[in-house]
């Protein structure tokens, strides 16, 4: 061979090791959450979380001594093929060392992450993943829910409902739920609790995601005058809709909008308009103030970065985070995932509100160290007024009869 072609072959060596060598550098970490689509909002809302936390791990120093690179990519709607081809890039094509999701869907996450044994840590609150898992616990050692199942928080949300310092004027209550595996899990549990309490479900609504015009419904609800009006739909917009067009002409009810009053996008646009109404935040830190030193440090330097409170997730992602990072510095290879997958089944993580640990399901059940935490907006921001487990009242908040009850 010519000397010109051994430089050629030399330096083709050399670029290649070079580029090796910086790719071990850095650990990459995969994020799949909605960047377009209905649940973009969301997706944001979870994705400060992650980052919150990757930037601290960096900032000290990295993971092993290497720096934590995110990887990105767009799980749009959670269609079944979507989240499929996002675990095949980010796993099978990326290599990434973790996976840190949001709400991720409906069992179709379980199935697409579990063909891999890297960490996937997901905040679906749903049955159908948890059933999933059940299908091959072994083979889905690797998911890790963030959250509690639809059927437990509607559980406590009902619970709070009836605990509020308020004496409802009659028992006739509304649900509006989403078509959709988690609106119908909160709806079917709600319509049970009430009946088993007493009251009437006066009226129940499935509707899809994307329903922006409510008179009919707001019509029959106006003949109903329900003591009550539970909506449970996880995005913002309708939501948002729903109640500009319910005020116009408003009953005399507790409007509880659940997991949709926590997305950031429903105060922002709503404001003081808002004030009254309830929901919660699953795998919460209750805010604005928080319940010791740590959890304020934390909250005080979120609303630091981002220039707003809590919103749905942030939390959760980042602890989702920093559990794992934890395990891995405990086992000492980011990428002996059985050994990590191991360590957080069963040693948990002390985040900033004590020890949480995974079920047998793999799901981060509602406990003390991570509550679900029910707010109301007052003055235009979400206030913790309730925590649960055990239901009670959050620290001397108050809670406040809307002003459209008279």
């Amino acid at each position: 061979m010519k000397r010109d072609q051994w430089l050629a072959v030399i330096v083709t060596i050399g670029l290649m090791f070079g580029s090796a060598g910086m790719a071990a550098d850095t650990i990459p970490v995969g994020v799949p959450l909605a960047m377009t689509g209905a649940y973009t909002g969301s997706g944001d809302d979870y994705f400060k979380g992650i980052k919150m936390a990757i930037d601290e791990l960096n900032a000290a120093g990295g993971l092993l001594g290497k720096q934590l690179e995110i990887i990105r990519y767009d799980s749009k709607e959670f269609a079944p093929e979507v989240v499929m081809q996002g675990a095949d890039y980010l796993c099978g094509q990326k290599k990434v060392a973790s996976v840190h999701a949001g709400w991720a869907g409906w069992g179709q996450d379980v199935r697409a992450y579990g063909k891999y044994e890297v960490p996937f840590f997901a905040d679906d609150g749903s049955q159908a993943a948890v059933d999933v898992y059940k299908e091959n616990p072994e083979q889905y050692s690797n998911i890790f829910q963030l959250t509690d199942v639809g059927i437990e928080q509607a559980k406590s949300m009902f619970r709070v409902l009836m605990a509020l310092p308020y004496e409802y004027p009659n028992k006739k209550a509304v649900i509006i739920n989403t078509d959709d595996s988690w609106g119908v899990e909160v709806g079917d549990t709600l319509e049970a609790s009430f009946k088993e309490k007493g009251w009437q479900v006066a009226k129940r609504e499935t509707v899809p995601y994307g329903t922006n015009e409510w008179g009919a419904i707001l019509t029959r609800i106006r003949r109903i005058k329900p003591a009550l009006i539970h909506i449970e739909i996880p995005s913002a917009q309708e939501n948002i809709t729903f109640f500009r067009q319910f005020i116009k002409k408003p009953t005399p009810s507790i409007i509880s909008l659940g997991w949709g009053i926590t997305p950031r996008e429903v105060v922002e646009n709503l404001g003081t308009a808002a004030d009254g109404i309830v929901g919660e935040m699953p795998t919460g830190l209750p805010g604005p103030k928080a319940p010791n030193a740590a959890g304020q440090a934390w909250i005080d330097k979120f609303v630091g970065l981002y220039k707003h409170q809590i919103p749905a997730g942030s939390w959760a992602t980042y602890t989702g985070v920093m559990a794992w990072a934890n395990a891995v510095k405990n086992v000492g290879d980011a990428y002996n995932f059985k050994a990590v997958n191991k360590y957080l089944k069963e040693n948990g993580y002390e985040g900033h509100q004590g020890l949480i640990k995974w079920d047998a399901d793999n799901v981060l059940r509602a406990q003390a160290a991570a509550p679900v935490v029910h707010y109301q907006v007052q003055g235009g921001e979400l206030m913790a007024i309730y925590t649960d487990p055990p239901t009670k009242a959050y620290q001397d908040s108050t809670f406040i009869v809307p002003r459209w009850i008279k």
